[in-house]
């Protein structure tokens, strides 16, 4: 089964640092943007405002942050995708397993 799951590390100026899982629900929140484009142009259109909304809508979501996306992103320093070797995310993540009986 494909995914879509994008692990990123987030650092605010205050000092403030956390990983996130953002999702398929992120990137569509994108792709809806006037300045979005659709994900599947990501291996030639990817860049930093695309990691930094994903993070944001992720943040969003995972209550990190109540902001809009622009007061959110005047106080982010850095949003980078986080290596496979530094990865918290399970492999199996994207797999639930079986549906209960």
């Amino acid at each position: 089964m494909a995914t879509m799951l994008f692990e990123l590390d987030v650092e605010m100026e205050d000092g403030e640092k956390y990983i996130l899982v953002a999702d398929q629900r992120d990137v569509a929140r994108w792709e809806v943007q006037p300045f979005g484009w659709p994900v599947s142009q990501i291996e030639a259109r990817a860049g930093m405002l695309f990691f930094r909304y994903l993070a944001w809508s992720a943040s969003v979501r995972q209550q990190k942050t109540k902001e809009p996306y622009e007061t959110w992103s005047d106080r982010c320093i850095e949003v980078m995708p986080v290596d496979d070797e530094e990865s918290t995310t399970p492999d199996d993540a994207a797999d639930p397993g079986p549906t209960v009986p």
